[in-house]
């Protein structure tokens, strides 16, 4: 006995086993001329908090650069600052490989040199633009190192006027311009109310960052970082962000870097998010009521357990140009909502996507990559009652790509996806032929070639000057800088030719009464891009051949006629106006990318012999939401028709087709019985007529995946290799 208790003794007076800890940096993937992503890592598990095991952290370096061919290279990972608090811990570091490869338009292409014209900060008085370093209400520092966080808390406050009693921003818009630099704090960034606008000068050359071992973000609950709150739940209007990055320093294990609510039109362009050790819960979070419709475009995300949660059914989200990378648990945890995703590039280990959430999740991927799976792991699975549909997606890695259980027992599908969906095909007339998207062409929305922002026409304080100097302007590119203008009455503005580019910065009026009219009656070849037009106060009336580019605007009403041009359509609402219907012709070719339309007496759109493809497409009220007539064409990847009100009588329908061609997959929302539509389609060819009935007018309900080749359709189908070509890189603003 007595020599147990020596040994005991022993034993306890030695020092603890001890502990080795693994920094790995994960596989990264980059196109030629890409900047180079953020060099993440991994840490193997450890109980407690980062503070209490590390100090500083791991070096990470490659050769790799933007100009770099294809070809893979060494991410080395070394101690640098780092060191372990027991000096009897072992550190031990794992490198990475940085894979460049040939630039296919797939991802995000992020711009990281953002230049503004030179009148950017010299709006209306009252709001305009803030450059957050130099300002009378509070100064950031972009240091990396100084906590920021009570003049973050001044300037989102707009020093005090915005507050949680705040439901609508409208009257006082808040605009921020970062400029380069890294913009520290320890605590939440929290946004009251609606219409506020931040750009950067590239999401990594501006960027706000979460400082490593913050105490707000240790606590054991999911905190959100960058945080707008939800205004009266759904009306987060007019909220932007435009070049920016996000960045969670290591130690942060409860950060959720990027929450988003913006409604109808809402937009992240040219975003980069990402957790220095990869640590938070999930990076994006639409989890805060209601999210969407809103569009991602060029994001890319790097690190955290998930790319992006969603916990929420309304509304929807459409993505294009997405990267996702370095995820640890999953990708896309698609619970709920209704996502269109296009261009996404996934490089990752653990599964791509899992949509899920009883009868509710609507998901449509195209002209993607899903790479470098796990062989034990699905690359996709669909649950049961929810819908997936699937073209030009390629695989590698995962096996299988695909486990769809939505509909009946599961399917299981290997190796690329040409093209799927959950369930049978529906259709009206065409059941004999084998059910197919049209594959109508698919053009890339063009980007503004500006000249250098210092030859800019800056438009004057006085709105009735617009016309002339829209009229006279010797730059191709005309802007009214960030702010509040006063108007009256309507302004009529002829846009010449030689305008190829009126961007309004998000400004606008103190109500949507004053209108402007631009007349768009001209015939170059050139587009006409309008970017950000003053909400609900810019009538656009389009008559001549010159294609048209609408970005992130909520216009009062879009007019065409027969022998309009081309319209490209991202982020916007083209009416406000309830009683006004927009149609189409023959002559137009409509490529429209998060599309919101919600006129309560007159239908959404028609589309007479016109060419419509759309990636997200919202629509409120029980007006019909698609009317095709005389050989049109239509492919619309993900809808969200929102039956809020109850049909004016029964037998009515969503979509109407008369001699002409439809593919379509998306899901219907009744928010109360009695509301839905008695049938999906009702369509005409030649002399019969009939129709597609829903299951019920009181219960929301998916349309996997419907056809229709009533006006004809594509036949040659290229392989998936020559689908998806190189695009230039957008000369941004």
């Amino acid at each position: 006995m007595r020599k147990y208790c020596q040994i005991l003794q022993l034993l306890l007076c030695l020092p603890a086993a001890a502990t080795t800890y693994t920094f790995a940096a994960p596989h990264l993937t980059m196109h030629v001329g890409d900047p180079v992503p953020p060099l993440i890592f991994n840490i193997s598990s450890y109980s407690g908090s980062y503070a209490t095991h590390f100090t500083g952290e791991p070096a990470r370096h490659t050769l790799a650069t933007a100009l770099s061919p294809p070809g893979n290279y060494p991410i080395t990972v070394s101690r640098g600052s780092l060191h372990a608090l027991d000096r009897s811990d072992d550190l031990h570091f794992v490198n990475g490989t940085l894979t460049v490869i040939p630039a296919d338009g797939i991802g995000a292409h992020l711009v990281n040199d953002i230049t503004y014209p030179p009148g950017f900060l010299n709006g209306p008085s009252g709001y305009p633009a803030v450059d957050v370093t130099k300002n009378s209400t509070a100064n950031l520092v972009g240091d990396c190192v100084t906590d920021n966080a009570k003049a973050f808390s001044l300037l989102l406050s707009q020093g005090g006027l915005r507050s949680s009693a705040t439901t609508n921003g409208g009257s006082n818009p808040l605009y921020l311009y970062f400029p380069p630099g890294c913009f520290a704090t320890s605590q939440p960034l929290t946004i009251y109310g609606n219409t506020w606008t931040f750009w950067g000068a590239g999401p990594q050359r501006s960027y706000i960052r979460l400082l490593p071992n913050s105490p707000a973000f240790n606590t054991g609950t999911a905190t959100q970082f960058f945080s707008p709150q939800s205004v009266t739940r759904n009306a987060n209007f007019r909220e932007y962000i435009y070049n920016l990055g996000f960045n969670v320093g290591a130690g942060n294990p409860d950060a959720i870097p990027f929450t988003t609510v913006q409604n109808n039109s809402g937009a992240v362009r040219n975003v980069q998010i990402w957790a220095d050790d990869s640590s938070c819960p999930y990076a994006i979070n639409l989890n805060r009521e209601y999210p969407g419709p809103m569009l991602f475009k060029d994001v890319a995300v790097y690190g955290c357990k998930t790319a992006y949660s969603s916990g929420h059914g309304e509304y929807s989200v459409t993505f294009e140009d997405f990267t996702t990378e370095g995820q640890t648990v999953a990708v896309l945890d698609n619970q709920f909502i209704k996502a269109s995703i296009r261009h996404w590039l996934s490089d990752n280990t653990v599964q791509a996507l899992r949509v899920y959430g009883k009868a509710i999740a609507n998901v449509a991927v195209l002209d993607s990559k899903i790479l470098n799976g796990d062989s034990r792991t699905p690359g996709i699975t669909v649950e049961t009652g929810c819908a997936a549909y699937l073209k030009n997606v390629i695989a590698t890695g995962y096996s299988p790509t695909e486990i769809d259980a939505g509909s009946g027992p599961a399917v299981t599908r290997t190796g690329n996806i040409e093209q799927a969906w959950t369930g049978p095909g529906q259709s009206v007339f065409d059941h004999e032929q084998s059910p197919d998207s049209l594959h109508l062409e698919v053009r890339e929305t063009p980007a503004p070639n500006d000249p250098p922002a210092g030859r800019w026409t800056q438009l004057r304080a006085t709105v009735a000057d617009w016309p002339a100097q829209i009229a006279n302007s010797a730059s191709t590119t005309v802007y009214a800088a960030p702010g509040i203008y006063s108007a009256k009455g309507i302004t009529q503005i002829v846009v010449p030719d030689r305008v190829d580019h009126l961007e309004f910065y998000q400004a606008k009026f103190p109500t949507s009464s004053p209108q402007i009219v631009l007349a768009v009656a001209g015939s170059s070849p050139k587009p006409l891009f309008i970017d950000g037009c003053l909400y609900k106060s810019c009538q656009i009336v389009h008559s001549g051949s010159r294609p048209v580019v609408v970005r992130d605007s909520t216009l009062y009403s879009y007019t065409a006629q027969d022998g309009a041009g081309d319209l490209y359509i991202e982020d916007s609402n083209l009416i406000s106006d309830a009683k006004m219907a927009i149609n189409f012709y023959p002559s137009q070719h409509i490529w429209a990318r998060q599309l919101n339309l919600e006129q309560n007496s007159a239908n959404k759109f028609d589309c007479s012999g016109c060419k419509i493809w759309i990636l997200g497409y919202k629509t409120e009220q029980a007006t019909p939401s698609i009317v095709l007539t005389d050989r049109a064409q239509a492919e619309i990847f993900g809808f969200f028709f929102y039956q809020n009100v109850a049909p004016v009588s029964s037998g009515t329908a969503s979509v109407y087709l008369t001699d002409s061609s439809l593919f379509a997959t998306g899901w219907t929302q009744v928010d109360r019985p009695g509301r839905g539509q008695s049938n999906w389609i009702i369509e005409k060819q030649g002399p019969t007529a009939s129709s597609l009935a829903t299951r019920d007018v009181n219960t929301p309900q998916q349309l996997n995946m419907f056809y229709s080749y009533g006006g004809g359709r594509t036949h040659v189908v290229p392989p998936v290799k020559e689908r998806v070509k190189a695009r230039k890189a957008p000369k941004d603003n």
